[in-house]
């Protein structure tokens, strides 16, 4: 008998924190700070997703404790239903007594039946698709998963949902409209300032180029990583550079809208000829079709010689530029003037101007014409 359809559940919950989807996700290599394990906690109400890192799953029951005790002095509310699957991390004595203590009413999914524990699974799967996309396209590797799948849930909470009548989970739940300028291309490079407690020296670079991982704490910082020993820095101002992805080996660079490239017909080497001569003398002509004049068959024609070219004797070459012939080149044809009416030549005065000369003064005057006349007529 195969397996039916799981039927779907239109029904969600009236206010926040009165359903909550919980779901756990392990992943194949650890992170950065030692992590092994996502838990995700989904309100069905808002649609808001909060993770929590475990390095092993005995440290489920502490951190779920310390997420109850923020939900209470954040929101000033409580948890009324938890909902997930029959995993032994969230099942043993100590979790199910301790949501008891609190009052909360569990309801627990069928042994390996994940349907009926369908919107955390769905949102984990949106969560990893975001992540993944995100770490592949920035060229960072797979122990650094931690930050990616952190700011994926960060993006999703200030996502638009259709559900939601294009709301925001963090709108929905805290009653304002995020602020996403401080959101950057996840992975791109950023110059950051570097103080003077950092530095080496007076001498080092007051800046450095690093990575971009992310929100930091209190979502008005940014996450860094350092290159030279992959160090997490956080600061609070850096110059981007979202073209940039400095953990990328070919340097990529995002240019834009790149189109997609025309496609190539593929050529068949095996019944196209090249066309390339294999001695470099002469290139080969390509064949020509066969005649079919007549009722007989085919014949082939054999195509008709290339006409023998001469050889061209090498010119020497010239040692000096006087030996070079010119080029005389043709001048254009200049066009013939125009006669423009009204208009007169300026009239030439009849009077020979001549340059007066001192007696005795064989050598000339270096001095104005005009400056030499008024001195004469001083003398005289």
């Amino acid at each position: 008998m195969p397996s039916q359809s799981h039927p779907i559940d239109h029904r969600r919950a009236s206010k926040p924190f009165e359903l909550i989807h919980v779901d756990l996700k392990s992943f194949p290599v650890p992170s950065y700070h030692k992590y092994q394990h996502e838990i995700l906690l989904y309100d069905d109400y808002s649609s808001y997703t909060w993770s929590i890192s475990l390095r092993t799953k005995d440290n489920a029951l502490q951190s779920t404790r310390q997420w109850f005790s923020y939900v209470e002095t954040q929101y000033g509310a409580k948890v009324i239903k938890w909902k997930s699957d029959s995993g032994g991390e969230l099942k043993s004595h100590a979790f199910t007594n301790m949501l008891k203590d609190k009052g909360i009413e569990i309801i627990p999914s069928a042994p390996h039946i994940h349907q009926q524990n369908g919107r955390a699974e769905r949102i984990i799967r949106t969560l990893m698709d975001k992540s993944e996309a995100m770490r592949h396209d920035a060229c960072i590797p797979q122990s650094w998963w931690e930050f990616s799948f952190e700011h994926a849930a960060h993006l999703h909470n200030r996502t638009p949902t259709r559900r939601l009548e294009w709301r925001t989970p963090y709108e929905l739940l805290n009653g304002t409209k995020p602020d996403i300028s401080h959101l950057r291309v996840f992975g791109c490079g950023a110059y950051v300032f570097l103080p003077p407690e950092v530095r080496k020296n007076k001498l080092s670079p007051k800046s450095e180029l690093m990575i971009y991982l992310g929100v930091g704490a209190g979502n008005h910082n940014h996450k860094f990583m350092r290159l030279p020993n992959n160090v997490i820095f956080t600061a609070a101002q850096a110059l981007f550079d979202e073209s940039l992805f400095p953990k990328c080996s070919h340097e990529k660079k995002r240019q834009g809208q790149q189109s997609a490239p025309e496609p190539v017909e593929p050529v068949d080497q095996a019944t196209t000829p090249s066309l390339l001569p294999d001695d470099g003398d002469e290139p080969r002509r390509p064949p020509t079709k066969p005649s079919t004049k007549g009722k007989g068959k085919a014949r082939d024609v054999a195509p008709a010689p290339a006409p023998a070219v001469p050889p061209v004797p090498p010119q020497p070459r010239a040692q000096h530029r006087e030996d070079i012939p010119e080029v005389q080149h043709p001048m254009p044809p200049q066009p013939p003037p125009v006669d423009r009416p009204g208009a007169e030549e300026p009239q030439q005065s009849a009077r020979e101007r001549k340059v007066p000369v001192r007696e005795g003064n064989v050598y000339g005057e270096a001095r104005h014409p005009t400056d030499i006349s008024k001195d004469i007529e001083k003398r005289g």
